[in-house]
């Protein structure tokens, strides 16, 4: 029966390219593979006994042994990562794992384990590690950009405003003081108009701004009105984060908004809200931005077939353009909307938008 144990166990090790090796209970090794062998490039006589630990990299044999000795303590399965020198000089990641002998008799008989080259694995992490961190530094560094920009952009926004609240008070200042209904009394009330406008603007970016970090919208006690007061807008958009995005937006410069996530939904809307200007996605699902348009421009003037609309856009290709514009578009936007560009768009279209 020994015999033919040891002719099964040879047939094996020439048969299988594993990494196997068998260790007495002392820890000293009594068996290792050909597979194993050939790997490290050491003689048997040299690797079996305490040999088997001169493979194991310097750094790792500390941890590597005070895994085995508790192991082999506790009669517990093995299982660890170390590397193992090849017979080349390289060190590669092995994962170990062994587990007790026990004869029939319940006598501990030492451990029996193989090893599984696993240095490709831990090169993929080390990279996605490294990609990790990598993109943790640049989104740390963005977000600081990000910061800086907005503050410099505030500070420029609250420097503007004070000019151009000068313009708006010395225009109506001395239309007081000239002629009714003359020439100059009608440029200084367009001076004033737009000084107010621009007043408006750069309040809503201000609160945008503000908006963005947490904080509440300043008090407009110098302001008349919002920038979009009474202006009524469809934000049609299948896109949550998007939709809430333009909503808070017309939200902080004074505009009633309603949201819908389809065209069917937007066409519900219309009877009830009657909004100045529609804007709506044109990459919602098969093509359902264009529909909408159209549907709206088929319908009488006074159910909304000439309310002014918007597209917005994924991208800016001339070809998308023109059949945004043939469909019944009056204006574009790209995407991600930039606040300004929308309250002017929006703006613009109000004006003009048979209210």
């Amino acid at each position: 029966m020994e015999l033919r144990a040891r002719a099964t166990a040879r047939l094996v090790d020439e048969s299988v390219p594993a990494m196997v090796w068998a260790a007495r209970p002392d820890m000293s090794c009594e068996y290792l593979s050909r597979e194993w062998l050939r790997f490290t490039g050491l003689a048997e006589e040299h690797a079996l006994g305490d040999g088997w630990s001169r493979a194991v990299h310097p750094e790792d044999l500390a941890r590597w042994l005070d895994a085995c000795v508790r192991a082999f303590d506790a009669r517990e399965p093995l299982q660890l990562d170390y590397r193992l020198r090849r017979h080349d000089g390289e060190y590669r990641w092995m994962r170990d794992r062994g587990a007790p002998r026990l004869s029939a008799d319940g006598v501990f008989l030492g451990f029996a384990g193989a090893c599984v080259d696993i240095d490709e694995c831990k090169r993929a992490e080390r990279e996605l590690a490294r990609a990790l961190e990598r993109e943790r530094r640049l989104r740390i560094a963005t977000e600081e950009s990000s910061r800086a920009k907005d503050g410099f952009l505030s500070a420029v926004l609250l420097d503007l405003q004070s000019p151009v609240q000068a313009i708006a008070h010395w225009a109506r200042h001395l239309r007081n003081r000239v002629i009714p209904d003359s020439e100059a009394a009608e440029a200084l009330e367009a001076m004033e108009r737009n000084a107010r406008a621009q007043e408006r603007i750069l309040a809503d970016l201000l609160d945008l701004s503000r908006v963005a970090h947490g904080a509440p919208p300043l008090p407009r006690a110098s302001l008349e009105e919002p920038l979009l007061h009474g202006v009524r807008v469809l934000v049609v958009d299948d896109d949550p984060g998007a939709r809430e995005t333009v909503l808070k937006v017309l939200g902080i410069a004074g505009a009633e908004t309603k949201a819908a996530c389809s065209s069917a939904e937007a066409l519900d809307a219309l009877p009830a809200f009657h909004p100045d200007v529609l804007l709506s996605d044109l990459a919602m699902l098969n093509g359902a931005g264009y529909e909408l348009i159209r549907a709206v421009r088929a319908l009488p003037a006074e159910r909304g077939g000439c309310m002014r609309a918007a597209a917005l856009m994924g991208g800016d290709q001339p070809e998308d353009l023109m059949r945004a514009v043939a469909a019944g578009y009056d204006a574009q936007l790209a995407k991600p909307v930039e606040p300004l560009s929308l309250l002017a768009v929006v703006a613009r279209l109000a004006t003009s938008s048979p209210m």
